[in-house]
């Protein structure tokens, strides 16, 4: 009768334990459960802009293990270059600015919006000269050429709108692709007359050229603006729901923290913006980071981008919406 009763216990706990495994308990792999995510290891590219913070801060307090995925942040150099490493497949989420992807989306590329970044405010998105350039007043800015990181994304939608604003036909002002490590010396030898600066890059020309702002971006149409997102190939999106859902998770604890903590935001900050210090990371000028996905924000501005005629007509956004 023992040796029943102790067969008969052996196969309770070994039914128990395979029934553990199949609910994903402590016995399952990570990806291979109704709740654990499909992919465990993503790549993740980034812009060195300060609302990129959040993958930081998920990786620092381990918000992306706790949903059982080990993220690797891949830095990269501009907008178009995250959308088309996305589309690729050599990163499988892109943090961006919204313009990009949503001009992508607009030609037919299969992008879906996962999370939002952050939303804009004033004195953070400048037009800066240097400190011997005769641009004083917005104004003065008719006829000159002004470098952006990127001459057909969020940049120049802002620069656009802040020109017409202040009464400057943006027709009569030439934007050039220029990048930010460049940026200082196409100032200082005069072949930009003016740039388009957000923190730390602002900081820093203000530190070695004594640049001067002329013209704030945000204000008006821009009040508020949403200026971010990450984003994933809808093929991806389908075929790793529950990565996603995790990624987003982790995400929404990252931004609640960055929200509420500006020193954690502060501290991660130069470990991926390089040439940063952590003094003038303590100074620089951020916006909010964003609570929750709304299409109501990127269709905001999709619309502008017609107003502004980045767009030649109007883009419904909710393809790059579940």
């Amino acid at each position: 009768m023992r040796t029943l009763r102790h067969r008969f216990a052996k196969a309770c706990i070994a039914f128990l334990t395979l029934l553990a495994v199949a609910c994903g308990g402590p016995g399952a792999p990570d990806g291979g459960n109704a709740q654990g995510p499909e992919r465990t290891d993503i790549k993740v590219g980034v812009l060195p802009t300060w609302d990129a913070a959040a993958v930081y801060l998920a990786i620092k307090r381990g918000f992306f293990q706790a949903e059982a995925l080990n993220v690797t942040p891949v830095v990269l150099a501009s907008s178009e270059e995250a959308v088309s490493r996305n589309l690729s497949g050599a990163v499988d989420i892109a943090h961006n600015g919204y313009v990009s992807p949503i001009a992508a989306a607009s030609k037919g590329l299969k992008l879906r919006v996962i999370v939002a970044s952050a939303r804009a405010k004033r004195d953070m998105y400048v037009i800066v000269t240097s400190k011997a350039s005769a641009v004083h007043v917005p104004r003065d800015l008719a006829g000159t050429t002004i470098g952006m990181i990127n001459s057909k994304g969020l940049p120049a939608l802002l620069t656009r709108a802040a020109l017409e604003s202040a009464g400057v036909d943006p027709a009569s002002v030439r934007f050039v692709d220029v990048t930010y490590p460049t940026m200082g010396a196409a100032l200082q030898n005069g072949s930009i007359d003016a740039s388009f600066a957000t923190d730390p890059f602002r900081a820093q020309f203000k530190q070695t050229l004594g640049a001067r702002v002329v013209l704030d971006t945000i204000g008006g149409p821009t009040e508020d603006f949403p200026i971010g997102c990450y984003h994933a190939t809808q093929q991806f999106a389908n075929q790793n729901p529950r990565t996603v859902a995790a990624f987003q998770r982790a995400m929404t604890r990252a931004h609640e923290l960055a929200v509420n903590n500006r020193d954690e935001v502060t501290q991660v900050l130069p470990s991926y913006i390089s040439g940063l210090t952590p003094q003038t990371a303590n100074t620089i000028t951020i916006g909010t980071f964003s609570a929750s996905l709304d299409k109501a924000d990127a269709q905001r501005v999709a619309d502008f981008m017609t107003q502004q005629r980045l767009l030649s007509d109007r883009f419904d956004v909710s393809s790059m919406f579940p």
